[in-house]
């Protein structure tokens, strides 16, 4: 949830411009991504057979890279056609919807089954 609250922090000091509001927005939504980084890297090593586990993990990588490239290139694109509040408020509400769809995937599929037991 720290990802989604920095970028509708971002969004909001668009409209209220304040140092300390960009700067807890920033740090936010950039701690929030990290960590989805690091649970994106923990997830794919760990599904991976271990015969295929750098595979698995250049395949992320080149996925991740793309991630995060492609997001600026379309921001880029969308300010020729809308004002910068509207993008970031846009953007910020595809991204954090990603973040919540694949938050939500990865504990779904890591509770436990029917009959299992919880440690």
């Amino acid at each position: 949830m720290v990802f989604p609250v920095g970028l509708v922090l971002c969004a909001v000091a668009l409209y209220h411009p304040a140092l300390w509001l960009y700067l807890v927005a920033v740090s936010l939504s950039g701690a929030g991504s990290g960590l989805l980084f690091k649970g994106g890297v923990e997830r794919a090593g760990s599904v991976a057979e271990p015969a295929s586990r750098a595979g698995v993990l250049a395949v992320f990588f080149v996925v991740a890279y793309l991630g995060m490239g492609l997001p600026s290139v379309l921001f880029r694109i969308a300010l020729r056609h809308f004002a910068v509040q509207t993008a970031m408020i846009g953007f910020a509400t595809v991204l954090s919807c990603g973040a919540v769809v694949s938050v939500t995937v990865a504990l779904r599929d890591r509770a436990p089954g029917p009959g299992e037991l919880s440690a």
